[in-house]
């Protein structure tokens, strides 16, 4: 690894050793997000990490959600074919220790708005008949 890799690495592993409070901070967000998602009936899975998947089911599905949620201000990934399968297509949300508690209601109130766009049935892929 270049010497500057291993500093940033090692300067990383100092603050979580030294300012515990960030992890807490980071967990007490992804799981304000994910209950949030959950209640208003977004699949997510068996999560259970600050970067949360947001199932959707389709591309254009995604794209739609994804362009809503950039429109409102929340910027998110959307994960779509060849990373993953047509019918299971996500919206990523990366949480930090450094969202205000203002930006994770945000969060949560655009997803509100677009849960129209997104069945609220599990997006896992059918299998075709054949």
């Amino acid at each position: 690894m270049p010497p500057s890799s291993v500093a940033g690495v090692l300067a990383a592993l100092d603050i979580m050793e030294s300012e515990p409070q960030r992890r807490a901070r980071l967990w007490e967000h992804t799981n304000r997000v994910t209950a949030g998602l959950r209640a208003l009936g977004f699949d997510l899975g068996a999560t259970q990490t600050p970067v949360i998947p947001v199932l959707v089911g389709d591309p254009i599905r995604a794209g739609m959600v994804w362009r809503a949620l950039f429109d409102d201000g929340v910027f998110t990934h959307p994960i779509v074919p060849p990373a993953v399968p047509e019918h299971a297509c996500r919206i990523r949300v990366s949480m930090s220790a450094e969202h205000s508690d203002a930006q994770v209601e945000r969060v949560l109130d655009a997803f509100e708005r677009v849960s129209p766009i997104v069945s609220h049935r599990a997006q896992s892929p059918v299998p075709a008949a054949h």
